[in-house]
């Protein structure tokens, strides 16, 4: 009995072990992904005045997202006029800017009514802190996220502030920009015609791109160290530098795009889980998370007193490298430390190398090849996933375990030409060049390679007991990485495309630089455990195919369009979005692309898929000439253009000559910061004034001017022998939502 006890206790306790260092691992990924995913609980409104409460926030997201409430509907003022009324029950005095807003970022303009207050402090250098949301929404939904809840967070933050017994020292500037949605519109007419915009000091923006998750700091202005250390000392912050980087290479933008022509210390906040209802009609009440508002706001109010309580103008620094871990918090850095930390960690893995010389060139071959393989496993398997599996969890799931089995396949087959401690060295080499590029090339994503080389090395060279060094490298690998890959592929890329390569390619790094842990788990196992990972892909694959699919809290986006011309009887009818379902393949017909005049006429994006229907002779836009002129050389040509009623957005064209330069309502049009520029002339006109919009064009002398235009209002006329069905609970209007669109052509 003694001999079978003491056999059990050999097997027994190895097998323990084993197991508890998986789950150990699976701990750490699991703390790192719920710290970016997870938002505070919400604070109830019986909290004290001067405190936060997503309770008492909710209450204004109820009334800001009752209908949609874009730029140029009833809702719209609707919005606006709660918004000063609640200004005013406070106490607050506030002023409406209307202005024509000249984007200059896309070509999109718009007649705006900016809400603005101050809530005076008692430093009277004049300096300000800004707090910025918008108010209106897109055409679709209700907007209860972006930004309703910004904008019901400012207005609770203004209580809070308003329930102090001292004002702050520095005034404190609300602005509920318009038109955001419609081409940053009302924050470009802030910084060009009023005469706040001088005495901003420190900007605050808040936005969504999604209904849930926590509110992260996505964004920030030049010389970031000095926010980014403001930011750490007010508490509870989402943030990282690799998200400022990454962000600053997407083609996105938020209201802070058009501040940035101030050259202002800036931070910016959104949370984005739940992208797939972002500007549909299940952007709602219903589904915003109470948390996320509770984030937003509680960050907004504590960098508030903070930023309001301290030095205006702000110290003038460099950039930071940024990150923030469970228990520590926001770890903040100058960013000119990135490079001597990627020197420390050299030193420490040429000390390995010394050490650990044998099979390291095999080791550095493993790898590469092991991520190599994984990124196009992963390009094969995201390149598959649409709609609601892009941002799902189990498919995520399935490409990281797939892409850890065929790491650990490749490093089985390594072994045979390498030790252990040689196949680590080489992780450890390829970390380390990766290290030094981005320390170079990019220090605020530097410190994701960095610090994982500095504690692995260091481990490796200085612990009495390596385990204990091996596992709090493990730990520092895996709270970085975890929450990052989860946050950067199933939150904010998806799981296609580039999403898809970046998560395989990560988590195939990362489990080389868990050699130490895998061989402890997998030492004597088949492949090192390979066909076992590879089957817990295979039934995260299996729960994700049965589970994910398309409902109405994963819908599928579409859009309905009737476009027709008023200078022929040709109407059109098509559908914006996915045309495979049967809902949409009842619309669609037989599949046609629209005729050339119907092209572009929603703006930026793709043209819908449909065919023709009969028309129904709307009410088209007009333009009329007010002055024709030359000036300089070229000819000058003025129109009056008016859109019919109900017009949210009126799409102008000019076809067949140059534009060499423009203004809308005397602002000239600058297009020296557009993202992209159309090879024609193209403005899209929102909210057109009832007395019509001033559009002033140059151009040659002695050339015709065709002059395009395209209104479009919300909703579907009834059409003659055409039956929209409605839509199954899976399929939701988005963005500009079901819209009728009546083109009409000039020449002058």
């Amino acid at each position: 009995m003694a001999l079978i006890s003491r056999a059990e206790g050999l097997y027994v306790l190895p097998m323990l072990k084993r197991i508890g260092a998986a789950l150990g691992l699976l701990v750490l990924c699991a703390i790192s992904i719920l710290r970016v995913s997870r938002p505070p609980a919400p604070v109830p409104a019986t909290a004290p005045d001067t405190v936060f409460s997503a309770e008492r926030a909710l209450r204004h997201v109820e009334q800001i997202a009752q209908r949609p409430h874009a730029m140029g509907t009833a809702d719209h003022d609707r919005v606006r006029d709660y918004i000063v009324a609640q200004l005013t029950a406070m106490g607050v005095r506030s002023q409406l800017q209307q202005a024509t807003g000249v984007g200059t970022r896309y070509e999109d303009v718009g007649r705006v009514q900016n809400v603005l207050a101050s809530l005076p402090g008692s430093d009277p250098n004049g300096k300000a802190v800004l707090l910025m949301a918008h108010y209106d929404g897109v055409e679709a939904g209700p907007a209860a996220s972006d930004d309703g809840a910004g904008a019901a967070a400012l207005l609770e933050t203004a209580r809070a502030l308003r329930a102090r017994k001292q004002p702050l020292a520095h005034d404190v500037i609300l602005l509920f920009t318009d038109g955001e949605e419609a081409g940053l519109l009302g924050a470009a007419a802030f910084v060009r015609e009023h005469r706040w915009a001088k005495d901003v000091a420190m900007v605050l923006n808040f936005e969504a791109r999604g209904t849930g998750g926590r509110s992260m700091m996505f964004e920030t202005g030049p010389g970031n160290l000095d926010a980014v250390r403001v930011l750490r000392a007010a508490g509870g912050a989402s943030a990282a530098s690799v998200y400022t980087t990454i962000y600053r290479l997407l083609p996105n933008d938020t209201d802070l795009s058009e501040l940035a022509t101030l050259g202002l210390p800036a931070l910016n906040f959104a949370f984005v889980d739940g992208v797939e209802r972002y500007h549909t009609t299940r952007d709602d009440v219903a589904h915003l998370d109470p948390g996320s508002l509770q984030h937003h706001g509680g960050e907004m109010l504590a960098l508030t007193k903070l930023i309001g309580n301290g030095p205006l103008p702000r110290s003038v620094t460099g950039d930071a490298v940024f990150f923030d871990l469970p228990l520590v918090g926001l770890v903040v850095y100058p960013a000119a430390l990135a490079l001597p930390l990627a020197i420390v960690a050299l030193v420490l893995v040429v000390l390995v190398l010394v050490r650990d010389r044998r099979g390291v060139l095999v080791g550095i071959a493993l790898a590469i090849v092991a991520p190599a393989l994984s990124a196009g496993a992963g390009q094969l398997a995201g390149g598959r996933l649409r709609g609601s599996a892009m941002w799902s969890g189990w498919y995520a799931s399935a490409i990281a375990l797939l892409a850890v089995a065929i790491t650990l396949a490749c490093y089985s087959m390594a072994k045979r030409w390498t030790t252990t401690r040689g196949a680590y060295a080489g992780a450890m080499v390829i970390w380390l060049v990766l290290a030094l590029v981005t320390s170079a090339a990019a220090p605020g994503t530097a410190y994701l390679f960095v610090w994982p080389v500095i504690f692995a090395a260091g481990a490796a060279l200085f612990t009495r007991r390596p385990e204990i060094g091996e596992w709090i490298a493990a730990a520092v690998l895996l709270l970085l990485f975890s929450g990052f890959i989860y946050g950067a592929t199933v939150l904010m890329l998806g799981l296609t495309g580039i999403g898809a390569i970046a998560l395989a390619l990560v988590v195939s790094l990362v489990t080389l630089l868990l050699i130490p842990q895998v061989e402890l788990i997998a030492a004597h196992a088949r492949w090192s455990g390979a066909p076992w990972i590879a089957g817990a892909a295979v039934v995260a694959l299996a729960i994700a195919v049965l589970t994910v699919r398309p409902n109405s809290e994963h819908p599928i986006r579409s859009a309905v369009v009737y476009a027709e011309n008023a200078d022929s009887s040709a109407a059109w009818l098509g559908v914006l979005g996915p045309t495979t379902d049967a809902w949409a393949r009842s619309i669609v017909g037989t599949r046609a692309s629209p005729p050339a005049w119907a092209r572009g006429l929603l703006g930026r994006g793709a043209d819908p898929v449909g065919h023709r229907v009969d028309r129904i002779s709307l009410e088209a836009p007009r333009a009329t000439l007010v002055r024709d002129t030359l000036l300089n050389g070229a000819r000058r040509v003025v129109l009056r253009v008016t859109a019919p009623s109900g017009t949210t957005g009126l799409v102008m064209r000019v076809a067949g000559t140059k534009v060499l330069t423009s203004s809308i309502d005397g602002r000239i049009v600058d297009t020296t910061r557009y993202r992209s520029r159309s090879p024609q002339w193209v403005m899209q006109y929102w909210a057109v004034p009832d007395t019509g919009a001033i559009v002033a064009l140059s151009v040659a002398a002695g050339a015709t001017v065709d002059f395009e235009m395209a209104a479009r209002r919300p909703g579907l006329p009834s059409i003659p022998g055409v039956t929209i069905p409605p839509r199954p609970s899976y399929i939701v209007p988005s963005q500009q939502g079901d819209v009728s669109v009546v083109y009409k052509k000039m020449t002058f």
